[in-house]
């Protein structure tokens, strides 16, 4: 007897089925070039556009942050607890010097200085008003507040020990002083004794804020402490990141290292009152209209894939009759879907990444609105920030629109009977 081997025929794998459906779908995206090249060009459009619109964001908002930041308070500072709620003229950071050290070895640190607050009466010929005295390194304050650089008249302080003052305009019009006369600062000493200071008015400044123009007179830092009996002690140490967004990183590196019951480390947003909200508050109405962008692009999508639903009624029909499960032709239209989505955001990136790099680079000029700004020493240029960030969550957007405006056409197919949908035009 003749043994016969019968030889099965190898069923295709699953993986072999995806591979011919992607195929498939590939080759019906581009059975209507047209409407395919123009369902591209729009999802291009809105990942250009709002790649370019969250990388303004993001620049605007940095901007915002340094501005405010820059003036005084710096990105963070580090206090004696309670200081900040209730200033005390005691609360002070013992060993000043050794800790401004140590933070300045920090890698994302820019500058770290020691301050002096105290509140003080500060008098000129017959004229005396309460001021904000700041006891400050001239070369440190240099680097974390833009303030030296808001000079009206005379000059900055020259050293940290002499006996200067550098105080606001309006504070100076108040006192009738003018640069060259003499100021007298009466304070109070941590022990309740008198911190007697005579010093000359070597300058004015005018920041734009007036209740820092009609507050605040910085004297040298040595000066300061010996007169509040201070010695190597500060009541804040000034610190200025890398950016805003280093911020958080050197702040736990700071507790870590430096953290203590008698100190806190406080940063931006506890610092400057109401930014953080404003930033917040922008962000919202930002994400409304980059929605509303997203949606109004995916509905042309999801009009494309509505047209050739009905165009290709007849095939489907045809297809459902031979046995193809209705399942498998979602999937083919999910991944028309997605690689019209692959197109169109590769296209759209590849339009917006030099473009925001480059403005980035050479930045948007403000026209006379940036004249005006750099009378304050503020940036007179609109700069976007490229990171992934900008680039990643409007790709998200778009792949997500497009595939709801695949999905939800296809699903018509589940309702399609083949008899009658073969035999229509």
């Amino acid at each position: 007897m003749t043994a016969i081997a019968t030889l099965a025929a190898p069923r295709p794998t699953r993986a072999a089925d995806v591979g011919l459906i992607g195929v498939v779908a590939w080759r019906n995206l581009w059975r209507n070039r047209r409407r395919t090249v123009l369902s591209i060009g729009a999802i291009a459009f809105a990942v250009t556009l709002l790649s370019f619109a969250m990388a303004q964001q993001s620049g605007n908002y940095a901007i915002m942050i340094d501005n405010a930041t820059g003036l005084l308070s710096g990105h963070l500072q580090v206090q004696h607890r309670g200081f900040f709620d209730d200033p005390k003229i005691g609360d002070v950071l013992h060993a000043a010097t050794q800790r401004v050290a140590a933070i300045r070895r920090i890698p994302a640190v820019v500058a770290a200085t020691p301050r002096i607050s105290a509140f003080v009466l500060a008098s000129a010929h017959d004229h005396s008003v309460g001021a904000e005295l700041l006891g400050v390194e001239p070369a440190g304050e240099r680097a974390v507040s833009t303030l030296p650089n808001m000079v009206t008249e005379g000059r900055y302080l020259a050293s940290a020990s002499g006996l200067e003052a550098f105080a606001g305009e309006l504070l100076a019009r108040n006192l009738d002083a003018r640069v060259g006369d003499e100021l007298v600062i009466l304070g109070t000493t941590p022990t309740g004794g008198v911190a007697p200071l005579a010093l000359t008015l070597v300058g004015t400044f005018a920041s734009g804020v007036p209740d820092i123009d009609r507050s605040v007179v910085e004297v040298p830092f040595e000066t300061a402490a010996a007169a509040f009996e201070l010695d190597d002690s500060a009541h804040a140490i000034v610190v200025k990141t890398r950016s805003a967004a280093a911020a958080g990183a050197v702040a736990a590196a700071v507790r870590r290292d430096h953290g203590s019951d008698d100190a806190v480390v406080l940063e931006w947003p506890q610092l400057v009152a109401g930014l953080e909200q404003a930033i917040e508050l922008d962000r919202i109405f930002g994400n409304i209209l980059f929605a509303t962008l997203a949606v109004i692009v995916t509905m042309g999508v999801f009009n494309a894939f509505v047209m050739t639903i009905f165009e290709r009624t007849r095939e489907f029909g045809t297809l459902l009759a031979l046995g193809m499960r209705p399942r498998t032709l979602i999937a083919t239209l999910q991944i028309e879907g997605l690689c019209l989505a692959a197109l169109g955001c590769s296209l759209g990136l590849a339009l917006a990444v030099p473009l925001i790099a480059w403005l980035a680079r050479v930045g948007i000029p403000l026209g006379e609105a940036g004249a005006a700004l750099r009378q304050f020493h503020a940036a007179d240029r609109m700069y976007p920030a490229l990171d992934v960030g900008v680039l990643l969550r409007p790709v998200a957007l778009m792949m997500v629109g497009t595939a709801l405006a695949s999905l939800l056409p296809a699903l018509r197919i589940r309702s399609i009977r083949p008899v009658e949908a073969m035999r229509a035009v």
